[in-house]
């Protein structure tokens, strides 16, 4: 399985966003620390109004088991806890999937409870 990569739009209560950048603050730490296979976790702010701000994460992976490590990063776990004990998202956090997988790899992952998943169709390019 090769490289990959996804964005992350989360959309976050304006009366939140201290709460919100801290929290992703700590848990880009962690993943720095512990996800070798994590090749690019960015965070960027990419639109406000009155009521939300919604915020993108670019995350690079190494391979498919890199990403199932994320996924089970014991502090990507409780920050996405954390969404819903503490009222912080507007909205559930809309994933959106670059790869090359066969379907049997999308079936596999695509029920993530909290996150929307979405399989990106590519007309043209590669993978490496």
């Amino acid at each position: 399985m090769s490289l990959f990569f996804l964005e992350a739009y989360e959309k976050v209560h304006k009366s939140k966003v201290l709460e919100y950048e801290e929290m992703s603050k700590l848990v880009d730490e962690k993943v720095k620390d512990i996800e070798h296979g994590m090749l690019i976790h960015a965070q960027t702010k990419i639109s406000e109004n009155d009521f939300e701000v919604t915020y993108r994460w670019m995350e690079v992976f190494e391979n498919f088991e890199a990403f199932e490590a994320h996924m089970k990063n014991p502090f990507v776990e409780q920050h996405i806890n954390k969404f819903n004990e503490n009222e912080i998202l507007s909205g559930p956090v809309d994933v959106r999937i670059y790869c090359d997988w066969s379907e049997e790899k999308k079936t596999k992952i695509s029920k993530i409870q909290g996150l929307k998943l979405t399989f990106m169709p590519m007309v043209n390019g590669y993978f490496r």
